[in-house]
């Protein structure tokens, strides 16, 4: 750790997490910490200083210290070994789908990587879900689906959160609608980094009426129960997001 490296918490992702609550100790070193490691202030392969250096920088006990090095290693950031001490592990063994992970790491900023991996994920999973949700879906399902877009509708583009959140709830919509027991459990492991990319995407892009056609195109071919056309138009739709991440970087 460099000489000049504080405790102090007035980054954007501490202020917003610390301020005007109760925070825990143990919870607000485990914040300082992730801070820094995905900041780059502890980068991959380093070895965190040591125990009583890191509990005096931070201002906590050793026992609070231990507690967040031990979430943090739960969740992919360090490994500890005795003699050794704690190092922090390649960013590809973090926990990216975890809540927290997710939400410290998009505030410290944008993770392209990590988007274009979810969209390569996407274009595996959600095409052939949106085809077997042709197949399957009841009404009850359509009705969930076409509620969730017409929330887009409502929102776009004066309301990019909340219209992110309706574009969540079509995406999970038609992975329950493929009655896919798998499809249906990886929504809810993902949703919350649906909505992080969905938040992203829907402020880079340059179309929302193209991004609302081609939702409603989707809605449409399940509605009608052709899933060749289903699996297409999703595809297609996915391809729009990838087009808008590569707009984000212009």
């Amino acid at each position: 750790m460099a000489g000049g490296e504080t405790s102090e918490l007035s980054t954007p992702l501490l202020t917003m997490r610390l301020a005007g609550n109760g925070s825990a100790v143990r919870d607000r070193a485990t914040l300082v910490l992730a801070d820094r490691i995905i900041r780059g202030a502890y980068p991959p392969g380093a070895l965190l200083p040591t125990e009583s250096r890191l509990a005096a920088d931070l201002g906590v006990s050793r026992t609070a210290l231990r507690e967040a090095v031990r979430t943090l290693a739960a969740k992919g950031f360090l490994e500890a070994k005795q003699r050794v001490g704690t190092r922090v592990r390649p960013t590809h063994e973090w926990h990216r789908l975890d809540p927290d992970v997710l939400g410290w790491m998009s505030e410290v900023g944008l993770d392209l990587d990590f988007v274009n991996g979810l969209i390569e994920f996407r274009l595996v999973i959600e095409p052939a879900a949106a085809a077997l949700a042709a197949e399957r879906a009841s009404a009850n399902d359509l009705a969930k689906i076409e509620a969730a877009y017409l929330g887009m509708v409502e929102h776009l583009p004066n309301d990019l959160d909340a219209c992110a959140k309706a574009d969540v709830a079509f995406h999970i919509a038609i992975l329950k609608a493929s009655r896919n027991p798998v499809f249906s459990n990886l929504g809810d492991i993902i949703s919350a980094a649906l909505h992080s990319a969905f938040r992203l995407t829907t402020s880079a892009s340059r179309s929302y009426a193209r991004t609302l056609d081609a939702h409603g195109e989707v809605l449409e071919a399940i509605r009608l129960r052709d899933a060749h056309t289903a699996r297409c138009r999703m595809e297609f739709l996915i391809g729009i997001a990838a087009n808008d991440v590569r707009a984000s970087l212009i």
